[in-house]
């Protein structure tokens, strides 16, 4: 068998081969190409000659997962037929230390330690497939909507921020002011002043039946307001309340597109209570094979939930802290279904009032029912079935 290590770059990537069984290498240090058509080229030609050198066309490759910059070459590589292996940088960063006492890093070093990594553990390569190209896919999505969503809470902040500042007593009259009605007034109208002035028959065709307030009261409360009366308050307002809408606009498109790969790749995870469709994107995708974890402990670890182990002779620590490793966008969607299972899973309802019972603190119990819906998770993929809510 051949192994190709690839440590790859913005601009260049570094490759090594080396034959297995008989230790033969391509070349005695790490060969560099661009990251461009001809470094892709000349890599697929030295593989393939190095195939006729050594009478052995069995090729695996690996590489680390590094952001964005692996994403053309694993496109090309798969595209030759190539069976390629996404390796976690943290494991052949162990994989150098080990090999000596002083580990220096470089591109041609790295290579070369992604080569001995494959060859020490064979038995785990699992290539590249198209069902993990679409779970990258989702990963990409659900990431980018994780950060705009977080956009969409600052704006969310702005609009209050200025409507405290304008009409402060507006808050009393809707359950949430950025529902439709609230939103459309504010936007028609910007300030108590205008509202004030305003028809009542025009405020009440901007209010839908489920409103708790009335047209009348709405003008009646504005022309009292103790609010700010400057008019670049209101065009900050109109401005926010845009830009706010802009970037909900941005999250329905997300939610169409993270759908779509859900519903095609993992449906069986909107079983699990808790988890809906922005959940199951996020999870889905930073998981990507499950097959990569051997155990339900392995992808707690990953999701760094587990806890840090500190023992020193006859010390042992009381309170362990999670260890925070590994995908904290994982970590933050199984901390969102922990909150909801439990309301709604007569099992982990249980289990709470079991915790809770027991004097544990609430975010305490969260961290413990965050580890059992990881185990549910990975039964659930592992198994390619649909979680039954039993009854207690």
């Amino acid at each position: 068998m051949i192994i190709v290590g690839i440590d790859v770059a913005s601009e260049k990537h570094d490759y090594f081969m080396l034959h297995q069984e008989t230790g033969t290498v391509f070349s005695t240090s790490s060969v560099t190409i661009r990251n461009d058509e001809e470094g892709y080229k000349k890599l697929h030609k030295d593989i393939q000659s190095f195939c006729g050198a050594t009478g052995d066309s069995n090729v695996h490759i690996g590489l680390e997962s590094t952001g964005i910059y692996h994403t053309n070459i694993i496109a090309f590589l798969l595209s030759q037929d190539y069976k390629v292996m996404m390796i976690n940088p943290i494991l052949t960063n162990m994989t150098r230390k080990a090999s000596r006492v002083h580990s220096p890093k470089n591109d041609n070093l790295d290579a070369q330690t992604i080569c001995k990594y494959m060859i020490d553990h064979s038995d785990e390569f699992s290539p590249y497939t198209p069902s993990l190209y679409h779970k990258t896919a989702l990963k990409s999505l659900s990431r980018k909507r994780f950060f705009i969503s977080r956009e969409l809470r600052k704006a969310k902040l702005a609009v209050n921020n200025l409507v405290q500042l304008i009409f402060p007593e507006f808050k009393s009259l809707f359950t949430n002011i950025y529902g439709v009605s609230a939103i459309a007034i504010l936007k028609e109208y910007g300030s108590p002043k205008r509202i004030a002035k305003a028809h009542e028959r025009k405020i009440s065709s901007l209010l839908h039946g489920r409103c708790k307030c009335s047209a009348s009261q709405i003008i009646e409360t504005a022309k009292r307001s103790v609010g700010l009366k400057d008019d670049f308050y209101s065009f900050e307002l109109i401005d926010a309340i845009e830009e706010m809408e802009h970037i909900q606009k941005r999250i329905d498109a997300y939610n169409a597109q993270i759908k779509m790969f859900v519903d095609e790749i993992c449906p069986n995870l909107l079983s699990i209570p808790g988890i809906g469709y922005t959940n199951a994107g996020l999870i889905a995708g930073e998981i990507g094979d499950i097959d990569r974890f051997h155990s339900a402990e392995s992808l707690i670890a990953f999701s760094g939930i587990d806890p840090i182990v500190h023992e020193s002779g006859k010390f042992k620590a009381k309170h362990l802290i999670p260890s925070k490793r590994g995908s904290k966008y994982l970590r933050n969607a199984l901390f969102q279904v922990a909150r909801i299972i439990w309301q709604h899973d007569p099992v982990f309802a249980e289990y709470y009032s079991k915790k809770q019972a027991e004097g544990k603190h609430y975010y305490v119990i969260l961290g413990h029912i965050q580890k059992k819906v990881a185990r549910v998770i990975y039964s659930v993929l592992k198994n390619n079935s649909v979680y039954q809510v039993r009854r207690v």
